[in-house]
């Protein structure tokens, strides 16, 4: 039976407990350090110009390096242009909705519903996804918060306020990646162009609405409940269900235990702080020094891969949180204790929605992200063919390469995070993570071989073989295509491996007339017999 149809489930253990595991994740490397460097300067320089001017939102202003800090030039500037176009419309909504809303919850509560959902879904089926979830974010928070606000004029000052305190932040840490951040080695990757600016199946797949609607709910639930026991300290349990949610369960866990420890570690920076080291801070100089540890011990993390970074954003915005209260010295711990509490509220309540209604299984997108892996080296394997030039072979070999791994690598991260996910699907035939994993590693082998078929002294080889030798490789990687185009669709029967060890012995007698023998051949007869071991 094929590994993709396989019945069995095995069950997984968090990966955050092995020593190795935090060893691979928090590795020195100079790219890194760079790119906390920049992340402290930035957030040293925020608390500097806004404890200088006292410009309101000083936390969130403090946080936006380490939220719009990417890992190149580009990313960095695209993040804080569309955060800009994000928050300026997401607040002009607001301001609007307000008109209606404002002095009449019946109003407010299913406007920030409304808003919620619309942000999810669009978020799920436009191509700039993180605009509609930013828009949607920003005008619900908005609204969350307005009723605490005793007048129409404070409170929209209050948003203005906040968007100069987000947009300066933003700017700033933008101007210093440009600056001080490496540009990227090589050429700029090209990006092609959408057709469209939605996915695929925007309107057909109803898991992008059922995805709206859990977090609607998850979300609308804990805001309900803080508000009904008068409890508005641990809004941030609002926030979490928005910021946690991802396109499956595992995901949407593993983003969860990342803000929860993120936010531990966090809070504890700041209990130590505000306990021990407030009572004897006097001037500015002293907060930055604590500011830039805190954030060099944030940005460290955060600088990770995308299993480990989300818990230094939180380890940022936790301090920050905690300890910027105001422009003076605070000893109040309210703070510390309403925002753990809050996130661990707001993870319970998104966990069990996730884990209930309508779930969306890790391991049901790690074979289908397998299976595109899997197709897509089959066409790769495939060429070059005999009738086709070499600048056309190179060119779809070049760009086949750069999709498979990405499909690739997006299967391994969701081995990661299929480990959250322990328990049977409700039909039991849920595939082995093991049998996966093996399947996974080999379609590897014979991708890296067929990547090395790609190189210009194959090509050159390619090029000097005669007719009959080009007839028969080409036939024998067509036949091995075939199979791995089996087990991508599960489908493998027992007459692929006689056609592949016909055509494997008919190559063979060919390769052998040839004198001397080129460097393909070995090549060649690697990926025939990786795509025999494989299914």
């Amino acid at each position: 039976m094929s590994a993709i149809s396989a019945p069995a489930v095995e069950p997984a253990i968090l990966p955050f407990g092995s020593l190795e595991w935090f060893k691979r994740e928090l590795a020195p490397t100079p790219a890194r350090a760079r790119r906390t460097a920049i992340m402290v300067a930035a957030a040293v320089l925020c608390v500097i110009i806004s404890m200088t001017l006292q410009v309101p939102e000083l936390s969130v202003t403090a946080y936006m390096p380490f939220f719009m800090s990417k890992e190149s030039k580009f990313l960095t500037t695209l993040t804080g242009v569309i955060g800009l176009i994000g928050l300026t419309i997401g607040i002009g909504a607001s301001l609007l909705l307000y008109k209606f809303t404002y002095g009449h919850p019946e109003l407010r509560i299913p406007g920030m519903a409304i808003a919620l959902f619309l942000g999810m879904y669009v978020s799920r089926i436009f191509v700039l996804g993180p605009l509609g979830f930013l828009i949607g974010f920003v005008v619900a928070v908005s609204q969350s918060v307005g009723e605490a606000v005793p007048s129409p004029e404070l409170l929209v000052r209050g948003l203005l306020w906040l968007w100069v305190a987000i947009a300066y932040g933003a700017g700033l840490t933008v101007v210093l990646n440009l600056l001080f951040l490496p540009d990227a080695p090589g050429p700029p990757a090209h990006l092609p162009k959408p057709k469209s600016f939605f996915v695929s199946d925007a309107f057909t797949n109803p898991a992008h609405v059922h995805f709206a609607l859990k977090v609607t709910f998850a979300a609308m639930f804990c805001y309900i409940f803080y508000m009904a026991i008068d409890w508005s300290g641990i809004h941030t349990a609002l926030i979490t269900c928005t910021f946690i949610a991802l396109e499956s369960t595992g995901a949407t866990l593993h983003k969860g235990a990342l803000r929860i420890g993120g936010c531990v570690i966090g809070g504890a920076l700041a209990l130590f702080t505000i306990v021990f080291l407030m009572p004897h801070m006097d001037t500015i100089a002293s907060l930055v020094v604590v500011v830039a540890c805190a954030s060099a011990i944030a940005g460290w993390v955060a600088t990770g891969t995308e299993l480990i970074s989300y818990a230094g954003l939180q380890i940022a915005f936790a301090f920050f949180y905690s300890i910027f209260q105001g422009y003076a010295p605070d000893t109040d711990l309210d703070n510390v204790r309403n925002r753990v509490v809050g996130i661990l509220f707001g993870l319970i309540v998104t966990g069990l929605v996730f884990r209930y209604i309508w779930p969306e299984r890790t391991i049901d997108r790690l074979r289908a992200a397998l299976r595109a892996a899997l197709q897509q080296l089959a066409r790769l394997v495939e060429i070059p063919r005999p009738e086709s030039s070499i600048e056309a072979a190179k060119s779809e070999a070049h760009g086949l390469i750069a999709e498979t791994s990405k499909s690739f690598e997006q299967a391994r991260r969701y081995i990661e995070l299929t480990q959250f996910e322990s328990e049977e699907s409700p039909n039991g035939e849920r595939t082995s993570l093991g049998n996966l994993e093996s399947t996974l590693s080999r379609a590897e082998d014979v991708f890296g071989v067929a990547t090395s078929l790609t190189s210009d002294r194959a090509w050159d080889d390619w090029q000097k073989l005669p007719p009959a030798a080009k007839n028969a490789e080409s036939v024998l990687r067509e036949v091995a295509a075939k199979r791995i185009e089996r087990v991508a669709t599960s489908d493998i029967a027992k007459d692929t491996d006689a056609d592949l060890s016909t055509a494997f012995d008919i190559w063979n007698k060919t390769v052998e007339q040839l004198r001397p023998q080129n460097g393909r051949s070995a090549l060649v007869s690697r990926i025939a017999t990786e795509a025999q071991r494989l299914g």
